[in-house]
């Protein structure tokens, strides 16, 4: 996903499932909501391990700088 810079289908997934009504049980929804916590968790704690840059909700500061080409005179 970092490297193709794309969406998670997993979560357009989870979206459709609500959205239809296919979630007819308020324990499904709890059950749902976890297993989202839990995998979000997991996946911020094994990037920063790894040392992979994986935003969390903003731009850090400079990292802007160093991908944008600069222009030549």
């Amino acid at each position: 996903m970092i490297l193709f810079k794309a969406g998670s289908s997993p979560a357009g997934a989870t979206t459709l499932i609500i959205s239809l009504g296919i979630v007819t049980r308020p324990l499904y929804l709890v059950v749902i909501e976890v297993a989202v916590a839990l995998l979000v968790l997991q996946a911020i704690a094994i990037n920063r391990l790894a040392g992979v840059d994986y935003r969390l909700w903003a731009r850090r500061v400079g990292s802007a700088d160093a991908s944008t080409p600069k222009e030549s005179r």
